[in-house]
């Protein structure tokens, strides 16, 4: 049996929800072999609470956005299975979930949609076309980022991205955020260059896959509603916050800010 590794990227405003993610991994989800957690360079000591789990430094990107893509691209360097389960923090596994999910006929599944179907649907996601083409070079068909905060891919698949893109980590921090997609940066390599290796899967014909897992929004943090929500599915905190004064203030003044800009919208008029 091909031995499979989770890594999460996670930084030190998700330690919180690293906590009940790992508690879900260990409780519900069957057939993974090792996790490994990364944070950003100087974050080190958020994970001091780590019990079974390797931890790695990532590098430091001053927008983590790109920061947290990019080190995913870079798993093979510290992952010891063959398939790498990429999983966010904010995930919960529920009951009767297993690895063997993102699989079909032993090939890694990635679900996939049309950009002119998403066009169609006026979604955001077309955005990600012109990440993939300033790369490539090509003008992709298909959008590769749908999934549930979980995706799945090759080891060797992240190698030979890395060996053909040696200088990604450079060329993604001289990009807009909005150019950097790092799952329809893969999905294409695999796409294109590995398409028998794993199984595609057009979710605008076949049904997509419906995980044992559900994705939370972080941004407001475990607001009380949430903790509710997942003390039924049998989780609570146990770890202290490892979160500095200033780091709590500058949380609650970047959701302050999101929440006011959020009421200030609701009063425009909608554009005939």
């Amino acid at each position: 049996m091909a031995k499979v590794s989770i890594y999460i990227r996670t930084y030190k405003r998700d330690i919180a929800w690293l906590d009940l993610c790992l508690q879900s991994i260990h409780q519900n989800l069957q057939g993974w072999d090792e996790v490994v957690v990364g944070v950003p360079e100087g974050q080190i000591d958020h994970l001091r609470y780590l019990d079974t789990e390797r931890r790695i430094v990532c590098p430091y990107f001053r927008t983590d956005y790109v920061g947290q893509q990019v080190a995913k691209l870079q798993a093979h360097r510290y992952v010891r299975g063959e398939f790498v389960l990429f999983v966010d923090s904010d995930v919960i596994f529920l009951p009767g979930a297993k690895v063997g999910d993102f699989f079909v006929n032993g090939l890694p599944l990635v679900e996939k949609r049309r950009y002119a179907a998403l066009r169609n649907d006026g979604m955001a996601a077309t955005k990600w076309q012109q990440a993939v083409e300033n790369l490539y070079g090509e003008n992709p068909e298909w959008e590769f980022m749908q999934g549930h905060g979980t995706r799945l891919y090759r080891v060797s698949t992240l190698r030979d991205f890395s060996n053909m893109f040696p200088t990604i980590e450079t060329y993604a921090r001289h990009v807009p955020k909005r150019l950097f997609s790092e799952f329809n940066l893969l999905g294409y390599y695999a796409w294109k260059y590995e398409h028998d290796r794993y199984a595609f899967r057009n979710i605008d014909a076949i049904p997509a896959r419906i995980p044992a897992s559900k994705q939370f929004w972080t941004v407001d943090g475990l607001t009380p509603a949430t903790l509710a929500e997942l003390a039924t599915l049998g989780f609570r905190p146990r770890w202290p916050s490892t979160l500095s004064p200033l780091d709590r203030a500058r949380r609650w003044l970047s959701q302050s800010t999101r929440h006011t800009k959020q009421w200030l919208n609701s009063f425009r008029k909608p554009t005939p």
